[in-house]
């Protein structure tokens, strides 16, 4: 089987690890602080903070930025639930915005539409790994002072302009989840340029301690999103060979968009001039007329392994209930979340694999797969 991810550790993962073990100390300790230093520099950026996922990076962001109950918070609707879950465990009002159907990356006019309601918030997502529209995003809201969180769990390695995600906005959130190109099983991280916010963040992560020597005072209300040192150690022996990583991936994605040229019925997501895509994830859109759902168990049936791209929030439950996206709904991000396909990409794959999921991805279209016309009406109505 293709899979979609393949994390692959040596001996220096091991070794580092059985350091950690040695010392007995095992959580929030010097490791941490080694990853957080290293993650900051390939970002370009002077401060880092550790967190136990992205979800809770931006729960930790939000919470930094004292936004809580009757704050509107503006995010797109085709992510991962957690960007709108960290929304409204804090209990702010979100916002669902729509996509643009080609990157994937949040609707800049609906955005700037949505401005009008005075969030004290947006937080973007760079889809699959593929950069928000930065240029434009970080001007705007900087210059109506909202802040600007970036949903970066899937970019580390991306680029816009020569500029690194991780240094956009207010801060940046990434995961080191095993679907990630660097991944510590479990974690997260915060990035930011804001020593006051980082401070906080560091102390809110940790139930709102600050130290004096062996006392700890406990200054405010916080949390338990520590990182142990034994997720830090695995991520921080990948921090060196990550721009190999992410070379590697974009390579094998060129590769992948040349063989599907031509196909009819695929379209690789759109990477707009000057975006560097780090390709967490390499996903397309199938054709409304090809089910989607079918094409992916046909293509497992031939051992590559696929799944969707992501979800619209506004058709799951938990986000439906809160009335997050208007009653005229968010006509492309529901047709994305219906249509899109993603295929394996990882630096372990070889060229010739390339081959078999294009060969495969064209025998599942020839021998599948169209869509009931009443079931198209479902999905995208």
């Amino acid at each position: 089987m293709l899979r979609l991810a393949n994390p692959v550790f040596g001996e220096d993962a091991l070794s580092a690890i059985g350091r950690v073990l040695a010392s007995g100390q095992l959580t929030q300790g010097p490791v941490v602080a080694e990853f957080e230093d290293a993650i900051a520099d390939f970002c370009r950026v002077e401060h880092a903070v550790a967190t136990t996922s992205a979800t809770t990076a931006i729960e930790l962001t939000l919470a930094a930025h004292d936004i809580g109950p009757g704050d509107l918070v503006l995010a797109p609707d085709y992510t991962y639930p957690a960007t709108g879950n960290a929304v409204l465990q804090r209990g702010a009002r979100l916002r669902l915005l729509d996509v643009d159907p080609t990157t994937y990356c949040m609707d800049v006019s609906a955005l700037a539409d949505a401005l009008e309601e005075h969030p004290r918030a947006v937080i973007t997502v760079d889809v699959f790994g593929l950069p928000a529209d930065y240029t434009t995003i970080e001007p705007m809201l900087a210059e109506r002072g909202v802040t600007l969180i970036c949903d970066a769990a899937c970019s580390l390695g991306g680029a816009v302009q020569g500029r690194r995600t991780g240094g956009f906005g207010d801060a940046s959130c990434f995961s080191f989840h095993p679907r990630k190109s660097l991944t510590t099983g479990e974690g997260g991280m915060v990035t930011t340029g804001d020593a006051e916010l980082a401070t906080r963040m560091r102390r809110l992560r940790n139930h709102g301690t600050e130290r004096s020597g062996w006392r700890a005072t406990f200054v405010e209300p916080g949390f338990n999103f520590r990182m142990s040192d034994i997720n830090a150690a695995l991520g921080l022996v990948q921090v060196p060979r990550h721009t190999t990583v992410v070379a590697r991936r974009r390579a094998l994605a060129a590769l992948l968009t040349q063989r599907l040229e031509g196909l009819e019925g695929v379209s690789p997501q759109r990477v707009p001039e000057g975006h560097q895509h780090p390709y967490q994830a390499y996903v397309v859109v199938l054709d409304e007329r090809i089910d989607r759902d079918a094409a992916i168990s046909a293509l497992r049936d031939l051992g590559v392994e696929s799944t969707l791209g992501t979800y619209a929030l506004q058709m799951e439950p938990a986000f439906a209930q809160h009335d997050c996206c208007g009653p005229k709904g968010l006509p492309h991000s529901r047709a994305l979340a219906a249509q899109t396909l993603a295929l394996p990409l990882h630096e372990h794959l070889e060229d010739e694999d390339i081959e078999v999921i294009a060969e495969a991805l064209e025998r599942v279209l020839d021998s599948t797969v169209l869509a009931p016309i009443s079931a198209q009406s479902a999905r995208l109505d």
